[in-house]
């Protein structure tokens, strides 16, 4: 079986994150073959590797796709004690969204506990394709979209490449390859403008049509296929 390192495998059996694994690693709670480990070495779940004197058992993979809803956040914990996104599943296993989206913004997520996954997903190499619905306070001008669907907009000193279509007098389809912390906002505020709303309708190709605001359900073989042929996985 292939060797990788410990504090991957910490991830993968579902114990912890890898941040969180190396914290472990450092503190001396992992051995393997009754050895302490250090950070950086390898092993496989051939061997025998405790986490605080726990077995580790490589964790089955699982994907869920979800509505995220408002006033949840998309980290692994909160100091402010907010309802996190991984609250919303009933599975005990270490999983976590593949991405973010901000507090209020709703839509489609995907949580999973598959780390190579979601890095490729998220990796600007792989070009995936996010899709939102946003509503302003005002309405764009034929200008203002025009420049938005050029090859001009820049963002904090980089280009911003997207296609914006008004669906409504102030509702915006707004498709970007790339997504970075608050992009959709950003890009309105170049026109002063306001979100007042924000849905992300789909991610990698995927959406969350069919599914209540906080309900989820378990992706399906032909969806998972995909997003792995996306990002080169098969």
């Amino acid at each position: 079986m292939k060797k990788e390192r410990v504090q991957k495998l910490i991830s993968q059996a579902g114990i912890a994150s890898r941040r969180k694994a190396e914290e472990l690693i450092k503190e001396k709670k992992v051995t393997v073959n009754g050895k302490i480990v250090q950070l950086g070495e390898l092993a496989s779940f051939e061997d025998e590797i405790l986490v605080d004197g726990i077995p580790l058992y490589k964790q089955e993979k699982v994907y869920y796709l979800i509505n995220k809803p408002e006033k949840v956040i998309c980290s692994l914990n909160d100091p402010q004690k907010r309802t996190i996104i991984t609250d919303l599943i009933d599975d005990t296993r270490f999983i976590f969204p593949v991405g973010r989206l901000d507090y209020n913004t709703t839509g489609t997520m995907i949580i999973t506990n598959d780390g190579e996954l979601t890095q490729r997903l998220l990796h600007p190499k792989y070009e995936i394709k996010r899709v939102y619905r946003a509503r302003l306070n005002e309405p764009l001008t034929k200008k203002q979209l025009d420049f938005l669907n050029s090859d001009k907009v820049m963002l904090e000193g980089k280009q911003s490449l997207q296609e914006v279509k008004q669906v409504d007098n102030k509702s915006y389809i707004i498709t970007l390859s790339v997504g970075t912390y608050h992009h959709i906002k950003k890009l309105f505020e170049l026109f002063d403008l306001k979100v007042q709303s924000l849905n992300r309708i789909e991610f990698a190709g995927l959406s969350h049509i069919g599914l209540k605001k906080g309900e989820y359900r378990k992706m399906n073989i032909k969806e998972i296929r995909w997003l792995k042929k996306l990002v080169n996985l098969i």
